[in-house]
């Protein structure tokens, strides 16, 4: 997990590389995205009680676990996020990013 600075109202993509950790090796590797049947990304601001974001991503390379989401960034505060996954009858989340969103200057 690591922590961006974005500014509000920009209308940006936010990509990810999804990846997981072999149980015995410890090795990372890229997660498969190639027979999910839905993956969302989620925003939500510290202290509220629903998302603000909540938003389908598209898959940009499946076997990279490479996907991105087009979002108008939201108002300033300080947000955490993460990805879901669905395939097969299982539900994976992906705990995201820490987003910083702060005012533009012009």
């Amino acid at each position: 997990m690591s922590e961006h600075t974005l500014v509000e109202n920009d209308v940006q993509y936010l990509s990810f590389y999804l990846m997981e950790k072999d149980g015995i090796t410890g090795s990372l590797t890229y997660y498969d995205l190639s027979d999910i049947s839905g993956i969302v990304f989620r925003m939500k601001k510290y202290g509220a009680s629903s998302p603000t974001i909540e938003a389908n991503m598209e898959v940009v390379s499946a076997s990279l676990g490479y996907c991105r989401v087009k979002v108008t960034i939201p108002t300033s505060g300080k947000y955490y996020s993460e990805i879901e996954v669905r395939e097969s009858g299982q539900t994976i989340t992906w705990i995201g990013d820490i987003y910083h969103v702060v005012r533009g200057i012009g």
